[in-house]
């Protein structure tokens, strides 16, 4: 039997409300999270703000404003791959909410294969890029460089 485009958008909302339900302490802490970092740190990103140094995913959300803006080169030049992981959000949304069907093997495959090809690019962006224009930035007000700061004083 086939849904109608009511019931296929009724599925698609509880099955949402579902998941953000069993992910409610995921929710919580990624919501303290931001509220920590956003008081006490500079940078959203806990490795930027301990290290210094970008990681592999530094630029996306950048990457992902252009895109709001529909600035589609500049944010190709802030991180290419919030265009693979924008596909990837839509074809696992399409098919969990939408074909109500969990991720299965060659969605799982191709995320693992996402996150290795991600590194492999953020080394190769670093040895070419780094230290340049941000992303790709050492910055200097991170927590390691405060801490060696205060035993170098002594």
């Amino acid at each position: 039997m086939r849904r109608t485009l009511k019931q296929v958008i009724s599925d698609a909302f509880h099955k949402l409300w579902e998941d953000m339900i069993s992910a409610k302490w995921v929710i919580i802490f990624i919501i303290a999270y931001f509220a920590f970092i956003k008081r006490f740190l500079y940078s959203l990103c806990l490795l930027v703000a301990i290290t210094g140094y970008p990681c592999p995913g530094c630029g996306m959300t950048r990457a992902a404003f252009c895109l709001l803006h529909l600035d589609f080169a500049e944010a190709f030049r802030m991180h290419p791959f919030i265009y693979v992981i924008g596909g990837y959000m839509a074809i696992f949304a399409w098919n969990r909410y939408i074909r109500l069907r969990k991720a299965g093997k060659f969605l799982n495959i191709t995320l693992i294969a996402i996150m290795i090809a991600m590194i492999l690019f953020y080394l190769w962006r670093m040895k070419m890029y780094f230290p340049g224009d941000p992303p790709m930035s050492y910055y200097p007000g991170n927590l390691l460089a405060k801490v060696f700061a205060v035993f170098n004083s002594n």
